[in-house]
């Protein structure tokens, strides 16, 4: 799920849809390095229970996480939940980059899905789905990587919720600021280990025989590099999964950084 928006020709974009179990077509990280890390961790969980209080600003401002952390003035976002965005991305920009090499990733655990073709490839740690760690960037589900003249680039995070759970688990991480996903209609191998993207299904169809479909878990994106759709980009295209019922797929130009 992740990848590259409004950049890619119509073959790329149909190639896109194999690989977007793990990362979506949220946005462009713009090929741009990851950042240093901030300094201070903070764990958002499933548990946490802040006091709506609602947010009054009077002018947003751009998100560049490479220089500042300022989620204000999206209409409808409470402190609480302003709060709990910034603190979530704060902490993904100190945790992810020890995934900066792809070879540390794979020797901890992490496996492609076998999209590197499409320019963002996606390696997931499987075994971290059900281990009953929310939005933990010290146990990030999946990595994203944006491959550019043959170097990979961390780019993202993409959290998961345990299998079998629905849009109504999800925490509420920051309100209009966030978007959950799930992907219904892609096939996986079923190797347990080492599952692989092997193609796709549409209007109920079955998976072909030695693949499954990738189910209903809701994922979140979080990218550590400027995003021409805010740190939490949203999906897009053909591959772009579904979002609940009623949303309309999250752009946040509000604090969109391409520069």
């Amino acid at each position: 799920m992740g990848g590259t928006m409004c950049r890619r020709s119509l073959v790329t974009v149909l190639t896109a849809a194999l690989f977007a179990v793990v990362a979506g077509c949220g946005g462009t990280s713009n090929g741009r390095a990851a950042p240093s890390p901030a300094s201070g961790t903070v764990t958002t969980s499933a548990t946490t229970t802040l006091a709506p209080t609602t947010t009054t600003i009077k002018k947003a401002k751009p998100s560049d996480p490479t220089k500042n952390i300022d989620l204000s003035g999206t209409p409808g976002v409470t402190a609480a939940e302003q709060k709990r965005a910034e603190a979530l991305l704060k902490a993904t920009l100190v945790d992810l980059p020890k995934y900066a090499d792809p070879a540390t990733a794979e020797r901890d655990g992490f496996h492609s899905i076998g999209d590197a073709l499409t320019g963002d490839e996606h390696l997931v740690k499987w075994s971290y789905v059900d281990d009953g760690h929310i939005l933990d960037p010290n146990r990030p589900e999946s990595l994203v990587y944006e491959i550019r003249n043959d170097k990979k680039t961390l780019v993202a995070a993409m959290f998961m919720m345990p299998f079998g759970s629905r849009f109504t688990d999800v925490p509420d991480v920051g309100g209009a600021l966030t978007q959950w996903h799930v992907h219904d209609d892609l096939c996986l191998t079923d190797n347990p280990e080492q599952k692989v993207l092997a193609g796709f299904t549409f209007g109920g169809q079955s998976c072909p025989a030695g693949t499954t479909k990738a189910g209903n878990t809701p994922m979140l994106h979080v990218w550590i590099v400027p995003n021409r759709c805010g740190p939490f980009a949203a999906l897009e295209g053909i591959g772009g999964g579904q979002i609940p019922p009623g949303q309309t797929r999250l752009c946040d130009t509000t604090h969109a950084t391409t520069s």
